[in-house]
C-alpha cells in the first residue's frame, strides 16, 4: 500500500488553546498550497459542550471557494470511558471528519471495550494516534481482532507524527488484516503541517512488499 504524501488529515488550528496562535485557517491553507498538499482535514479538538463549533465550522467554509486544496471539515473526539465520543451531536454525520482518540488514560479492559466501541461508531472515520498506553500490552490475537474490526467497519487507521504511531507490530499484523491507513500530522504550529519525517520508518513499514 502505498500512502498518499499530498494529504495530511490531522491537523488542528488556534480553537484551541494550546496550538501556536498563528495557527489560523487561512494560514494553514496557505502553508499547504505552499508545500503543495492536495487534500486536507482540519480537526479542531472537540467536546460536547464546546461553543465554538458554528463559528468555526463557517469559517472553513468560507475558504473552501478560495482554495484548489480539497479541505474536509471535522474534529478529533476524546473516547470517552463508556466508548462514545465527546462530540456534539450535530456534527455526527457524514458532513463532518470525526477522528476519535484516546486523550485520558484507561486500563486495558476500558481501553480495548472503548476502542472496540468506536470502531463500530458509524459517525467515526478514523482512530487516531493509536497505541496501548505504557502500563498494559497488547497481544498479537488481541490486535487481530482489532484489525479485523476496523476492516470489517471501514474505518481507516492514522499514522500520526506527532506521537510517532501505531508502534510497529500493531501495523504489521494490520497490514495483514487488510486495514487502510492514512497520514497525519496531528499539527500544532504552523511548520508541522504535512512534516512527516519522524515517521519515515512506520511510512517504510507500511508500503514495503
Amino acid at each position: 500500500m502505498m500512502l498518499n504524501m499530498k494529504e495530511d488529515l490531522h491537523i488542528h488550528c488556534n480553537y484551541n488553546d494550546h496550538s501556536s496562535i498563528d495557527l489560523t485557517i487561512p494560514n494553514i491553507i496557505n502553508k499547504s498550497e505552499s508545500i503543495g498538499l492536495e487534500r486536507i482535514a482540519i480537526t479542531e479538538h472537540v467536546r460536547k459542550n464546546s461553543e465554538w463549533t458554528k463559528k468555526y465550522i463557517d469559517e472553513i467554509d468560507s475558504y473552501i471557494p478560495r482554495t484548489n486544496v480539497k479541505i474536509l471539515k471535522g474534529f478529533e473526539a476524546k473516547i470517552l470511558v463508556d466508548g462514545e465520543i465527546d462530540c456534539p451531536n450535530e456534527y455526527l454525520n457524514k458532513d463532518y471528519f470525526i477522528i476519535a482518540s484516546f486523550h485520558t488514560r484507561y486500563n486495558k479492559e476500558v481501553w480495548y471495550e472503548g476502542l472496540t466501541k468506536a470502531i463500530k461508531n458509524p459517525n467515526v472515520d478514523v482512530i487516531g494516534h493509536l497505541a496501548p498506553e505504557i502500563d498494559f500490552k497488547v497481544n498479537d490475537r488481541e490486535i487481530k481482532n482489532l484489525g479485523d474490526l476496523i476492516v470489517a467497519n471501514g474505518k481507516k487507521i492514522e499514522i500520526n507524527s506527532k506521537y510517532i504511531r501505531p508502534p510497529k507490530e500493531f501495523l504489521k499484523i494490520f497490514k495483514e488484516c487488510g486495514v487502510e491507513f492514512h497520514l497525519g500530522s496531528d499539527a500544532h504550529a504552523i511548520n508541522d503541517i504535512g512534516n512527516f519525517n519522524r515517521i519515515n520508518d512506520l511510512i517504510n513499514l507500511i508500503e514495503e512488499k
